[in-house]
């Protein structure tokens, strides 16, 4: 039971609070690491709460796993503990790839970086992976490593639909916080994407649909944005 939003009973404090969970710095066998708890939700029934809590601990653990072996770097998993919801895992050094790009680093760097992550989320695709809540604040660089974090809103699918809306994800993140170069680095994106996925044209193509509906515009409003 926590007694606060910074605290523990026993003391122990709270880094970070997410829309589902809540992050804590932990010690694994000596090693840093970090508890990731999926807390109970008082609105919703308790039995459906918990099941629903277990679910997603299992399928975060998975996706993480299988990004893994595709190649895709992700923190290390220590031990999955199902009865409280808890995922202990890797904590990653390293600087978040939003402060990264919001650093002086020259642009050429910058626009590397963005394509480079557009490669590795093609690699997601490929083995039916969706973040789910792609943007640079869930990547670290660490010593020029990308490094992808918290897949907790993440699935399985194949479906064009899902990565589109990564893909989306992706480029509302540049525009809302990486304004100045944000349409540069969304097209570096998409072509470190298009190197790694072969049927990235059809992903763009139903991105552009998507958007399009949610923003109540022509499709052909968008092209210009897209390497089809």
């Amino acid at each position: 039971m926590i007694e606060n939003r910074n605290e523990f009973s026993d003391g122990a404090s709270i880094d970070k609070w997410g829309a589902e969970a809540i992050l804590r710095k932990s010690e694994w066998l000596g090693y840093k690491a970090i508890k990731k708890i999926r807390l109970p939700k008082k609105y919703r029934v308790e039995p459906l709460d918990k099941e629903l809590r277990k679910t997603r601990t299992l399928t975060e653990s998975k996706l993480l796993i299988s990004a893994k072996k595709s190649g895709i770097r992700t923190p290390y998993i220590f031990e999955l503990d199902l009865p409280n919801t808890t995922i202990v895992m890797e904590e990653i050094d390293g600087n978040l790839v939003k402060d990264v790009l919001d650093s002086d680093i020259e642009l050429q760097k910058k626009l590397a970086i963005a394509k480079e992550i557009g490669y590795q989320v093609g690699k997601l695709h490929n083995n039916e992976i969706i973040h789910g809540d792609l943007t640079t604040s869930n990547i670290i660089e660490n010593e020029s490593n990308l490094i992808f974090i918290d897949f907790g809103l993440g699935k399985f699918s194949s479906a064009l639909e899902d990565k589109a809306v990564d893909i989306l994800l992706m480029k509302k993140c540049f525009i809302s916080t990486h304004t100045t170069n944000s349409r540069e680095l969304f097209f570096s994106f998409q072509e470190g994407y298009k190197e790694s996925i072969s049927n990235s044209k059809s992903v763009f193509n139903r991105a552009i649909k998507v958007e399009a509906r949610g923003r109540h515009l022509r499709e052909d409003q968008l092209l210009n944005d897209y390497l089809l």
